[in-house]
């Protein structure tokens, strides 16, 4: 039941009956809305745990201002595809995702728009395949060092991920 007052600020000109037919409404309302709330929270936290990014790295550096690549695994175990779209490091001003072209002549890299990762498989990052190259960096990068950077995928989300400074591939 939907009442509209014709007088008062405070509802003064319902009824009690109306009062409390708003109050239920409301609260039926408010109810459905936790409850889509949580619904689309659960499918964003199981599309968030299928997809696991494991042993990222970056090779040490003595030198600042330079580029290298971020190398890693990330399983995907979601029914369906994602892809990264974005990068961010505390230790490097930029990033771009990469692919190397082997066309005629030597292999090149080049710069791509997200870097494709297929529903129930692993895919692995490396130098002469699909990678991020994180340009300028800030700092000399010492092996054994730990930084936190932010993955971002198109359906994953953002992915804090833990990046290790090591020689080791």
């Amino acid at each position: 039941m939907i009442a509209i007052a014709t007088s008062g600020r405070d509802g003064a000109g319902l009824d009690r009956g109306s009062r409390i037919a708003l109050s239920r409404g409301s609260g039926l309302l408010a109810i459905g809305l936790v409850a889509v709330g949580t619904w689309l929270m659960s499918g964003s936290a199981a599309a968030n745990t299928a997809l696991q990014v494991t042993n990222a790295r970056v090779p040490p550096s003595e030198e600042i201002g330079i580029n290298l690549p971020l190398l890693m695994t990330i399983r995907n175990d979601a029914a369906e595809a994602d892809a990264i779209l974005r990068v961010r490091c505390p230790f490097a001003n930029f990033s771009e995702k990469h692919t190397v072209d082997r066309g005629e002549g030597a292999p090149a890299m080049r710069e791509i728009k997200s870097i494709p990762i297929p529903e129930s498989k692993t895919t692995e990052l490396k130098r002469d395949g699909y990678h991020v190259m994180l340009l300028q960096t800030r700092q000399k990068l010492v092996d054994g060092e730990k930084f936190t950077c932010a993955i971002v995928f198109q359906k994953a989300g953002t992915k804090e991920t833990e990046v290790e400074v090591s020689r080791t591939p």
